[in-house]
């Protein structure tokens, strides 16, 4: 299937812009490797946070040689920090109940796909099947093979991925 369809399938049909996000995340999407590797992202976290510590002590040491007003950088870099680190956290992937990790690149799939559906459409998608069909395009345009280990079709197992992303989306407005 073409990128042009599963943007049509998406309810973007002829949409340059669909086409054009749905290209770019396409090798991202089909990175071949066993799997996200999010020591990066656990990284920056811990950076973060050591950053806040350094920013609380430098504002600290302000206070205690007398200075009346500290530098505000500290103050903006602290504000930057409270906001950022969020947003590395939700890279970083907690094991589900069964205890695998999910792949990040179905992630980044689900919410390429249903990004572009919201765009469109007045619902998440989440229990849609044409959504869930089109995630599943998405993913083997990109050089994955098929979800379904058995070959069965059975899309479901992207609603999760959906469901997760709708509920980060709402968190973030």
């Amino acid at each position: 299937m073409t990128l042009e369809q599963i943007a049509a399938e998406l309810g973007a049909e002829g949409v340059d812009w669909a086409v054009d996000r749905l290209r770019r995340f396409a090798p991202l999407v089909g990175y071949h490797s066993k799997g996200y590797e999010d020591s990066w992202d656990r990284a920056a976290l811990e950076g973060a946070f050591n950053l806040e510590t350094w920013l609380m002590i430098e504002a600290r040491a302000s206070k205690m040689v007398g200075e009346d007003h500290p530098d505000t950088r500290i103050d903006e870099a602290a504000t930057a920090l409270f906001e950022l680190k969020p947003l590395i956290a939700q890279y970083i992937r907690q094991p589900r109940k069964g205890g695998r990790i999910p792949d990040n690149r179905r992630w980044l799939c689900a919410h390429v796909c249903a990004d572009i559906w919201r765009e469109f459409h007045d619902t998440s998608g989440s229990n849609s099947d044409t959504l869930l069909a089109a995630c599943e395009d998405y993913w083997q345009a990109c050089g994955q093979p098929p979800t379904a280990a058995d070959l069965s079709g059975h899309l479901r197992n992207w609603k999760w991925f959906l469901t997760s992303n709708s509920r980060e989306i709402s968190e973030v407005r």
